[in-house]
Parts: C-alpha cells; sequence; structure tokens
C-alpha cells in the first residue's frame, strides 16, 4: 500500500509538471505544441492500461475464487454416475 501512495504521488506531480509544461509551450511554438501533446497522449495511455490492468486483476482473482468453490462441491451434486443409470 505505501508503494501505490508514493506512485500516486508521483502520477499527481507529473501532471502538474505537465500542465505548467503546456501551458509555456504554447506560448512559445507550434513543435513544442505537437511534442508535449504526444507525451500527455502517451502518459494518459499507460494510466488508462494501469487502471485496466487492476481490473483484470481483480475479475481474474475473484472467477479463480468462483472455480474453486465450483471444484469443491461434493461427487452428488453431479448426478449419479454413468454405470448406475443403466439399472
Amino acid at each position: 500500500m505505501p508503494r501505490e501512495k508514493a506512485a500516486h504521488k508521483i502520477l499527481f506531480a507529473w501532471l502538474i509538471c505537465l500542465f505548467l509544461l503546456t501551458t509555456r509551450v504554447l506560448l512559445v511554438t507550434k513543435a513544442g505544441v505537437l511534442l508535449v501533446s504526444l507525451v500527455i497522449a502517451a502518459f494518459s495511455i499507460w494510466v488508462a492500461f494501469r487502471l485496466v490492468e487492476s481490473v483484470v486483476a481483480t475479475a481474474w482473482k475473484i472467477s479463480g475464487v468462483i472455480a474453486s468453490r465450483l471444484m469443491r462441491k461434493p461427487a452428488e451434486a453431479h448426478g449419479p454416475e454413468p454405470e448406475d443409470i443403466g439399472e
């Protein structure tokens, strides 16, 4: 948990720096605007990937729990054995 908090602080500081850089460069050159826009887009994609990654990991854990509960059901719950059907 402390590692995540540190990462959140770094991400927040990075967003502030990007905002300040963007406003500064917007006033200077068109090439700078393009460069900063590409950096912001790349960073946004990375953040979105990290968010989706945690959601997928959570869904994977939940499906594992459900699968393990389904596998632990007693044999009677699955129905009669095939050799008992004909008798």
